[in-house]
């Protein structure tokens, strides 16, 4: 980054403290986990590019919100040649869920580490249902093949290892923490 364009380190010093929050939103606003360092960057860019009009009123992380979301609208317009994006009516009902309060942004990032945790402590074969079905995107049916068990073998175990996640969330953060 140009000196010239951020002199006193503003601009860095707001992308370091929000990153994380931000790559969570992209992430929930349904594009893929494989696309979400690059939607991430491309709203960071738009936001250095136009920082000059950004309104500190409004709060940075509210701003990169708004720009978050025009960009995953972009992409969902060119879906056709590229999919990046999945689960679009669950993606915008989240988008039209999530309040910008700082106190709710404090909260969903409580609740991505928790569920990174209770992920991690998931015995092995839960953990790759779960890679598997929300990194690689595929449904029970493709995912029964490739393990050797019926699709509704794999639903059931899937519905089970949802389960354990939210009650080991819930135990984390309480349930009260969800947004």
């Amino acid at each position: 980054m140009d000196e010239r364009e951020d002199p006193d380190g503003t601009f860095s010093v707001l992308v370091a403290e929000h990153q994380a929050v931000l790559r969570t939103f992209v992430r929930m606003l349904g594009v893929h986990p494989m696309w979400v360092d690059d939607v991430s960057q491309e709203v960071f860019l738009i936001a250095y590019r136009n920082f000059a009009d950004y309104d500190g009123e409004r709060g940075f992380l509210a701003w990169l919100r708004g720009i978050a979301r025009k960009v995953v609208a972009n992409e969902r317009r060119k879906e056709g040649r590229r999919s990046r994006l999945f689960q679009r009516d669950v993606a915008a009902l989240l988008a039209l869920a999530i309040d910008e309060t700082p106190l709710q942004s404090m909260a969903l990032r409580d609740v991505h580490s928790a569920l990174r945790l209770c992920i991690d402590d998931l015995p092995a074969h839960s953990r790759e249902l779960v890679r598997l079905r929300y990194e690689e995107d595929l449904d029970s049916d493709t995912m029964g093949g490739d393990l050797g068990r019926a699709g509704n073998a794999v639903r059931q175990a899937l519905f089970r290892v949802r389960e354990v996640l939210r009650r080991c969330v819930e135990g984390r953060v309480g349930k009260e923490a969800w947004p």
